[in-house]
């Protein structure tokens, strides 16, 4: 009997052996997070791996952006015509127009997400750039249109019924749109997105038209009926600002060009501190939606076999990929040196 208790136990341990051996030789057979990354296909060059923990969270907030612009316009176009306020109808019209704004950034962002293929063969994350493009269009075609309405209304000022409900009105949009802003601002800087920050640009300007609509009201009521068109002559020249200054971002984008002094020298000083490398030139940077692509020329021992060559470049690119998270594609043209390197 107590032989069989004894086989029982062994054969006991050695199954939880097997088990356990069988766990570790899976947990050592993972593969490492560059190898999923490129299993799953993903391209670096569209949007860097760190971002797309925030594209679920982007979209949710544009979401959420465009029906709280749509409620806030149409509640601040319907008090304005109530109450007679030239500035209350011009930002109520505002907020309905930016939610148009929105739902042209949320577009962009999902199209930048599809894969590459025969016909954009580099992915589609410039969709972003170009869809905050439109919407920065859009801005300004409306600063246009109500600082028009907002003239006429200056030239036969009327005045305000129940001046305290119509600030009340704007006081709660303008305090929603600079929530709104504020979160957007964070997760902008997160994620890297030029059109969210374009988009979170626009819930700023939302905000502080609607307290700019408060003070004409409010000067409205004491009598002095003009600062209600006035209101809506500063929300207009507001509007016109940031769709001037979101243009030229997304342009630039567009463009291949990039906004990042001092990245060059950076990027080259870090290539040359990688041992191998004898020198380096025309190093160009551009903006490929929320990354940076990168190209340079490399100068390297002329003696060197095409596997050192490789094992040299491809520590420049990782080296250079961990010191700047945004730079996310770098290809590299191998020049050869007559010069032999001193050897310690």
């Amino acid at each position: 009997m107590d032989r069989n208790i004894l086989f029982s136990i062994e054969q006991n341990i050695k199954r939880l052996r097997a088990i356990k051996t069988k766990r570790i030789g899976k947990r050592k057979g993972k593969p490492k997070k560059e190898e999923r990354r490129k299993t799953r296909g993903e391209s670096c060059l569209t949007i860097p791996e760190r971002q797309y923990r925030h594209l679920e969270k982007e979209q949710i907030l544009l979401r959420v952006s465009v029906l709280l612009l749509l409620g806030i316009g149409v509640g601040e176009a319907i008090a304005g015509l109530y109450f007679g306020s030239i500035a209350l109808v011009a930002d109520g019209i505002h907020s309905l127009a930016d939610s148009v704004v929105s739902m042209l950034v949320l577009t962009g962002i999902l199209l930048s997400r599809r894969r590459p293929d025969m016909a954009f063969s580099h992915g589609y994350a410039r969709a972003e750039n170009l869809f905050g493009l439109l919407a920065a269009i859009v801005m300004i075609a409306l600063g246009g249109l109500m600082l028009y309405e907002s003239y006429l209304a200056a030239l036969d000022p009327a005045p305000i019924r129940d001046a305290f409900l119509a600030i009340a009105v704007a006081v709660l949009a303008g305090s929603s749109s600079l929530v709104l802003a504020l979160m957007k601002i964070r997760l902008s800087k997160k994620s890297g997105s030029l059109a969210l920050k374009i988009e979170a640009y626009n819930s700023v300007k939302d905000g502080l038209s609607s307290f700019v609509v408060v003070a004409g009201i409010g000067l409205a009521s004491l009598g002095l009926l003009y600062f209600d068109a006035l209101a809506g002559i500063a929300i207009s020249v507001m509007i016109i600002a940031v769709g001037y200054v979101s243009v030229k971002e997304s342009s630039v984008v567009l463009m291949d060009g990039c906004l990042c002094p001092g990245l060059v020298d950076r990027f080259s000083s870090i290539a040359l501190s990688v041992e191998g490398v004898l020198g380096i030139r025309d190093v160009r940077l551009r903006k490929v939606g929320r990354s940076i692509a990168g190209q340079a020329t490399v100068r390297l021992d002329g003696s060197m076999t095409v596997a050192e060559a490789h094992r040299v470049t491809e520590g420049v690119k990782k080296r250079i990929i961990n010191e700047f998270g945004d730079i996310s594609d770098i290809v590299l043209e191998i020049e050869p040196s007559k010069r032999t390197p001193s050897r310690a």
